[in-house]
């Protein structure tokens, strides 16, 4: 019974947008994700913007609107890393400035006790391989 339905004869989806073409019901799924008539089928703009859009929003589309959206959300972006990236240099300089008071203190530490210079040599090679 799958082998027999598979064979019928069946008009494309995309009659009533002018497609004629009529093929088995197997090789539907396949036709409609090509049939030119398919009004969702995507469709690249040619009219210089490059957007990629359903066959049937080609008409109503607008190229300076869509690329000034464009430009508007790559602005967003940019403030948005600007001010991440402002706030890590912040902690940068907050952890270098706690970095020099902790060797400070190893500094007044080691010239109470001469035995923890090791300790200070071990810290700077680990700060080396950070």
């Amino acid at each position: 019974m799958r082998n027999m339905l598979s064979k019928l004869q069946i008009a494309c989806d995309n009659a009533v947008f002018g497609c004629s073409v009529v093929v088995r019901l197997d090789n539907l799924m396949s036709h409609l994700s090509d049939c030119e008539h398919n009004p969702k089928r995507p469709v690249t703009c040619e009219q210089g913007c490059g957007l990629e859009m359903p066959k049937d929003e080609l008409p109503n589309h607008n190229c300076i609107k869509h690329l000034r959206s464009v430009v508007q959300q790559q602005q967003t972006r940019i403030a948005e890393l600007e001010k991440a990236s402002a706030e890590h240099k912040h902690q940068l300089a907050e952890q270098k400035r706690d970095i020099q008071l902790l060797k400070a203190y190893m500094r007044a530490i080691r010239s109470v006790n001469p035995n923890l210079q090791n300790l200070e040599e071990t810290i700077e090679y680990n700060e080396i391989l950070e």
